[in-house]
């Protein structure tokens, strides 16, 4: 039986990770599942009953990816805040922008002594424990978020246009775009379309019948056809799709 468990990092990565989560012996009824974009960037180590592991960074996806859920296995995943995953790579983050890289080309020979201490530890909570102090050691020294960026990132949640955000800032456009990217892995506007979809999806979660017209609405589409063409950019199915074979937020099981 799959169990899961959930850790909300203490200071000071609490600031800059949302998540750390662990679901060992998963073994989801299909054999795909797409996995909604939200706007930050993960690191995951997944490995199978043997033991053998694999692990990668996903930069912030513009776009549903394609899970492989046909297998049984465990998984650790760390969720990072919006902006809060620069500190830990040595690239500026938009780099990785629609990627799924080898946490190895990131973080070197390192990676695999902390893969192969996650997987050894006897408990999620002791697993949970090694990645903090890996994500600890990964971040020291690196200078923090840049005051725009904090700015900016809460400023696009509430609609706010990116051009008053950039005149709020007091930067010329391409300079707050460069840092703003480089930081959070998207640019403003990315960012902003990112956050709009997600806050439909986070309207109709618990719901099972939709008005969606009034939800595009409500989430600041100026129509419909706005509307569905984001979603499916976003979600690569339909809304009435994504509503049939949902199985959380952010997972939505495919089907032939």
């Amino acid at each position: 039986m799959a169990t899961h468990h959930l850790h909300k990092p203490a200071p000071p990565l609490d600031s800059l990770v949302d998540l750390i989560w662990v679901s060992e012996d998963w073994a989801p009824p299909h054999a795909q599942e797409r996995l909604m974009p939200g706007g930050n960037m993960n690191l995951v180590i997944s490995w199978d009953r043997s033991g053998r592991f694999s692990a990668g960074a996903s930069g912030v996806q513009t776009a549903s990816m394609m899970l492989d859920t046909s297998k049984p296995f465990s998984i650790l995943g760390v969720s990072f805040t919006a902006g809060g995953s620069f500190p830990f790579f040595p690239m500026p983050v938009g780099e990785l922008h629609n990627l799924f890289v080898p946490l190895e080309s990131v973080w070197g020979p390192r990676a695999g002594e902390v893969c192969d201490r996650v997987v050894a530890a006897k408990t999620p909570a002791a697993k949970v424990a090694v990645m903090e102090c890996a994500l600890l050691s990964a971040a020291r020294g690196r200078r923090e978020q840049h005051a725009s960026v904090r700015y900016g990132i809460a400023a696009l949640r509430t609609q706010r246009p990116v051009a008053r955000v950039v005149d709020d800032v007091g930067l010329s456009q391409r300079r707050f775009i460069e840092i703003f990217r480089n930081e959070v892995g998207v640019t403003p506007k990315a960012f902003a379309r990112v956050h709009r979809f997600q806050r439909v999806l986070g309207c109709i979660e618990h719901h099972t019948e939709v008005d969606w017209p009034a939800v595009a609405l409500d989430a600041g589409y100026f129509d419909q056809a706005h509307f569905i063409h984001d979603f499916r950019e976003f979600a690569g199915v339909s809304p009435s799709m994504y509503l049939k074979y949902r199985e959380s937020r952010n997972h939505v099981a495919v089907h032939d």
